[in-house]
């Protein structure tokens, strides 16, 4: 291989991981992909450093030395399944057949989406929009007509995302202002008489809003040791989730005088089967906005469904809501590795969507609540536990995931053992 292929071929690594990257893929993942490209091309060593805004790689080919760095824009960033599961495909057909650059540059451009295609995906996220938001509103515990100005509130969060995505707007303000004018939408849906319970239906629009798999996702990296990339995460998830519930907060503030009292009795607390179907339902439609494949739909909402179930067993045993939830985190991480493994695909797929139910977006809005009627005390309780839930769940899959890693990975050396 020539310099010149070495350095296209350092690009059109870098290029496959970025894209893995801005797709929703873990940072180990990414950087396990590069280097195995470039291994099955010949390097001899290959250096990858990857954050979330940022890939560095260097590849050493006998006396040839290729390093690139790459700054990856997270304005683009947004889970994206499909392209995910096209590009962990491609990237198993290099290390396979190593074909030449030029027809990796043909397979590249037949997984970018075309205009056409962006265009469908946008009415595609509407549905999953409506679908989250009521499925959770009703497993928070509120009325099918809670559902229903549930629904109508995040199809106009569709509308101003589609709107302010044309705009400049910085990350933070774009969220700020989202969550603002949802908030107070979903006090107006309440006073149209398109809802119940005002609790509820912001329940289920936060969780549309709130970047709760990323705070998890970023404990999860901190525990296996991509502690950089975990705490970049983590401080912008954070910075997000704070601009969301200052929001809500403010449309809170300005309609409290509609709304001085509050309850948050749950009206599925005492019908299980119905708040794992809303759980599916919910998962569901969390899997149309990440753009999951069609045959991955009903996996992904049977994932959700059947975590909350092990909640729901395992609650009825243990007292305490953190063991709880990091064993039903742990079922699961498990589930997404055997279908992942079913699948042929990656368990990021399957991982994120059986864990949304457990994402603690009611923890946040009693917090935001609380702040605003002054209760400190109780707000910063339920601020704690919001956080402590977070970490629970990155435990629960840590735990199953360096499991699986290393039961297959002994499997796979015993089985290049046995044939040699």
């Amino acid at each position: 291989m020539t310099e010149r292929e070495q350095r296209l071929l350092v690009s059109r690594a870098l290029d496959i991981g970025e894209r893995m990257l801005l797709c929703g893929g873990e940072v180990s993942r990414v950087e396990d992909t590069i280097s195995r490209i470039l291994k099955s091309y010949g390097a001899d060593r290959v250096e990858v450093f990857t954050i979330l805004s940022f890939i560095s790689l260097t590849a050493v080919f006998g006396d040839q030395v290729q390093t690139e760095n790459r700054r990856v824009s997270i304005v683009a960033y947004s889970n994206d399944f499909t392209r995910l599961e096209q590009l962990n495909a491609l990237s198993r057909d290099i290390c396979l057949n190593t074909p030449a650059l030029s027809a990796i540059d043909e397979k590249l451009e037949a997984i970018t989406p075309t205009p056409r295609q962006k265009q469908l995906k946008e009415l595609y996220l509407l549905l999953g929009y409506v679908l989250s938001g009521s499925g959770f509103a009703v497993f928070f515990g509120g009325s099918w007509l809670d559902a229903l100005g549930t629904g109508l509130c995040c199809m106009a969060v569709w509308f101003l995302n589609w709107l302010l995505k044309r705009s400049a707007l910085q990350r933070l303000f774009h969220a700020f202002l989202i969550s603002f004018i949802a908030g107070a939408l979903c006090y107006l849906a309440i006073l149209l008489g398109l809802g119940e319970h005002p609790g509820q239906v912001m329940m289920g629009v936060i969780m549309v809003l709130i970047p709760g798999i990323a705070i998890t996702n970023s404990m999860r990296e901190m525990l296996i040791s991509d502690t950089i990339s975990g705490i970049l995460r983590l401080v912008e998830s954070l910075l997000i989730a704070s601009a969301v519930a200052f929001g809500f907060a403010l449309a809170m503030f300005a309609f409290k005088n509609y709304f001085p009292e509050e309850n948050f009795t749950s009206l599925t607390a005492d019908l299980p089967l119905l708040q794992v179907a809303a759980a599916a339902v919910g998962t569901l439609g969390f899997a149309i906005l990440f753009n999951s494949r069609p045959k991955r739909l009903f996996l992904g909402a049977l994932g959700g469904g059947l975590t909350w179930v092990v909640y729901l067993l395992v609650s009825r045993f243990l007292g305490q809501d953190f063991i709880c939830v990091a064993l039903a985190a742990g079922f699961g991480a498990a589930y997404a590795e055997i279908m992942a493994r079913v699948c042929k695909a990656p368990a990021t797929v399957f991982t994120i969507l059986s864990e949304i139910a457990l994402i603690p977006g009611g923890s946040l809005y009693i917090t935001m609540h609380h702040l605003v009627g002054g209760r400190q005390s109780q707000a910063l309780q339920f601020g704690a536990h919001t956080i402590l839930i977070a970490l629970a769940i990155a435990l629960g899959i840590v735990f199953v995931t360096a499991f699986s890693t290393s039961f297959f990975s002994r499997k796979r050396r015993a089985a290049t053992g046995h044939k040699h």
